[in-house]
């Protein structure tokens, strides 16, 4: 956790001249995409660092490995979230309706098939063995996210057993029109240090307002079970419901 506790609001200035602090930094380009990022203050800064550990999992998990790993990734997209959504205070696991809060992602923060369907559990079924599936998807096209939170991808998890399906997958995040393929096989091979089926995948964030698409594919059919390992980040009003139906409009 020392990573955890070494951020601070000090800027770190690289030989070149840029800030290489996450917590300081004006703005990040990924994947073509410059993002501005918004201001933390010292409280929120102590607020994220109080409260992410006891997002991720246990100390001898694989999930909680990869987080810390990632930790200046999700620094950085929550400020990219937080200026999206008017740098509204960041208050952690339990904000108040109009401050910004964060979480595990679940489900009903993604929608796949009809505008109208969002999802109610991680189960996607790869029904054609060799054949591209779409995923996370509005009627075939990328998913518009609301104007209350954003997410931070950064890994996955196959639920499924004794062994996962999903081989290949890609995403496409915001206006960039870049689908990014992944091979995730090694979600089938679950040899990490606890025999889980997990696997880091390279970060993506995607911001309140923006979009994001999904397709994936199996080497042999059949329906898995693949979270999105990472966070939401978003308004209280939003991420304290327990129904979809007041999210996607």
């Amino acid at each position: 956790m020392q990573r955890l506790a070494g951020l601070n609001l000090t800027p770190r200035i690289n030989a070149a001249g840029f800030d290489e602090n996450p917590c300081t930094r004006s703005e990040v380009t990924l994947y073509k995409e410059t993002m501005t990022l918004g201001p933390l203050d010292a409280e929120e800064l102590e607020i994220f660092k109080a409260q992410f550990g006891a997002l991720i999992a246990a100390p001898s998990s694989d999930e909680r490995k990869i987080m810390l790993d990632r930790l200046s990734v999700y620094v950085i997209a929550l400020r990219a979230i937080k200026h999206e959504l008017n740098d509204v205070k960041f208050k952690g696991l339990n904000p108040e309706d109009t401050e910004i809060g964060f979480g595990l992602i679940r489900p009903m923060f993604l929608r796949a098939g009809a505008a109208a369907t969002y999802l109610a559990n991680w189960i996607v079924n790869l029904a054609v063995a060799g054949t591209w599936q779409n995923w996370f998807h509005q009627v075939g096209a990328p998913i518009p996210l609301p104007n209350s939170f954003g997410l931070v991808i950064t890994h996955l998890k196959s639920l499924e057993t004794p062994i996962p399906f999903m081989s290949e997958c890609a995403f496409q995040v915001g206006r960039t029109g870049i689908l990014i393929p992944f091979d995730v096989r090694m979600l089938q091979v679950g040899d990490t240090e606890n025999g889980t089926s997990i696997i880091p995948i390279p970060s993506m964030i995607a911001k309140p307002n923006g979009s994001l698409f999904a397709t994936a594919v199996a080497d042999t059919a059949g329906i898995d079970n693949v979270a999105l390992g990472g966070l939401v980040i978003g308004l209280g009003r939003t991420l304290r419901l327990n129904s979809a139906t007041a999210i996607w409009p």
